[in-house]
């Protein structure tokens, strides 16, 4: 069940900043401090991609603040390492960034990513 006002529309509206991303997804499996890739994926997202205000720059952990910052916002997944899960990327504007947090208002319909230009 979704909360009132559908927010979601304002996501998926151009008017607005709406774009599509990639998101790439690799899982597998930690050996001896490196990743064994078993699965990598692609995945077309639509968006709202922003550069993070100074304000959000609090919620980006202390050693991932550096230039190129973004906020997300997405009805699509996105996931942070877990397990055998590895945090995910999107390719934007033909540069990657790195997923450092992800908040989710799953009541509303979508999530909030905090990424960082990947060097």
């Amino acid at each position: 069940m979704f909360l009132m006002p559908d927010v979601t529309e304002i996501l998926f509206d151009p008017e607005v900043g709406a774009q599509s991303f990639t998101i790439k997804r690799v899982s597998g499996k930690w050996k001896g401090g490196r990743l064994v890739e078993n699965a990598a994926e692609e995945i077309t997202a639509i968006g709202n991609i922003q550069p993070a205000s100074v304000e959000q720059l609090k919620f980006f952990p202390e050693g991932e603040k550096r230039t190129g910052e973004r906020v997300i916002y997405t009805t699509e997944a996105l996931h942070l390492s877990e397990g055998e899960e590895v945090s995910d990327s999107i390719m934007w504007r033909g540069e990657e960034y790195k997923i450092v947090r992800v908040d989710r208002w799953d009541d509303w319909g979508f999530n909030i990513a905090y990424a960082v230009l990947k060097r």
